[in-house]
């Protein structure tokens, strides 16, 4: 689950909207294994809302990016957008966002599930962090 992921890899919160899934149903909380409330989670109605609250750098995922996601700067304040694995992210999203992203794969997959590239994103803005500290 994403929210773990972003516990274990040191994000500030997760931002909810849309149609995604309840944080709060019993089987989330269940797999978050007590993230859920060791960071916050919120549920806002949609883009529009995060959009203005964000005065950080806002970095969308998706596999057609035109940047390798280690090749962008994660150091400082960002919102990381991460779409639904039906449809991924909205035109409202990506317009919004300041960079689109992709994570470089060589298998047969073309793409990963929402908490797999969430989590992939979360561990390179963390290695990044760890490096730019010492």
């Amino acid at each position: 689950m994403l929210i773990r992921s972003a516990d274990a890899f040191g994000a500030h919160g997760v931002i909810v909207t849309g149609h995604a899934a309840d944080p709060y149903d019993p089987r989330s909380v269940r797999a978050s294994t007590g993230s859920l409330f060791a960071i916050p989670v919120v549920r806002m109605p949609s883009h529009r809302e995060v959009l203005a609250w964000s005065t950080g750098r806002i970095v969308a995922t998706d596999e057609h990016g035109a940047t390798d996601v280690d090749a962008v700067d994660l150091t400082g304040p960002t919102v990381v957008l991460i779409g639904n694995e039906m449809t991924g992210l909205s035109a409202a999203w990506r317009e919004g966002a300041d960079e689109i992203v992709r994570i470089p794969m060589t298998g047969a997959a073309s793409s990963l599930n929402a908490a797999s590239a969430g989590a992939v994103i979360l561990y390179e803005a963390a290695r990044q962090r760890r490096r730019a500290a010492t």
